[in-house]
């Protein structure tokens, strides 16, 4: 199911030549936030999605860790052209760090919107493909190499841009995605030691079991 969330406004008169572009931010007063979220403290791997109290529109996701503040996170616009389904294709287009706050509230959770950005191969009047990632950088330098992280999976923007300062600015695009948690990312080795820990119990059963009925 698809959930609201929106990230930008996108401006300007449909073309079918020049460079398509779009604002970047998940906050649009009076209209729209989406906050991002930390890891929940009592269960730092689990993943969340969706609209929260604070969002808006609200929703009923309720997220167990702090709203993300400062330089230490990154949330990172990735895009291409509408044809484009394999988000390892996708091109980074822009990274933004996240506002602060006294307390675990508002501003925090959000990015300073960035106006007029080209989406690379995306003409104007088309729609793009985009994904929003979210990283610690203590974790990792980026997305790709960070521990503690979290994506909104692929959504389309609206017909692209350029933004100006006169045109009117259009209904957010609200289907795609949502408010997200970072969590950690499990080590490669953990599940693959749960298993084998799994099978070593149960040969030790089968070998216990086999020894009493002899």
């Amino acid at each position: 199911m698809k959930t609201s969330f929106l990230l930008f406004l996108l401006t300007g008169a449909a073309a079918t030549f020049g460079q398509g572009t779009i604002n970047f931010g998940n906050y649009i007063p009076g209209l729209f936030s989406a906050p991002i979220y930390g890891p929940d403290p009592a269960n730092p791997s689990l993943s969340l999605s969706g609209q929260s109290s604070l969002g808006n529109p609200s929703g009923s996701t309720v997220y167990g860790g702090p709203l993300l503040q400062g330089t230490r996170y990154v949330m990172g616009l990735y895009g291409g052209p509408e044809s484009m389904t394999d988000p390892a294709l996708l091109t980074l287009v822009t990274t933004e760090t996240f506002r602060t706050a006294t307390g675990n509230v508002l501003p925090a959770g959000l990015i300073f919107t960035i106006p007029d950005l080209p989406i690379p191969g995306a003409p104007r009047g088309s729609q793009a493909i985009l994904e929003i990632r979210v990283w610690d950088v203590l974790s990792g330098a980026d997305f790709a190499s960070a521990s503690i992280r979290g994506r909104s999976g692929l959504f389309l923007s609206q017909p692209l841009g350029p933004y100006t300062p006169t045109a009117p600015i259009s209904a957010p695009d609200t289907v795609g995605w949502a408010s997200f948690n970072i969590f950690t990312i499990p080590e490669p080795s953990t599940p693959a030691l749960a298993v084998l820990g799994i099978v070593v119990l149960v040969i030790f059963r089968l070998v216990l079991r086999n020894g009493v009925s002899a």
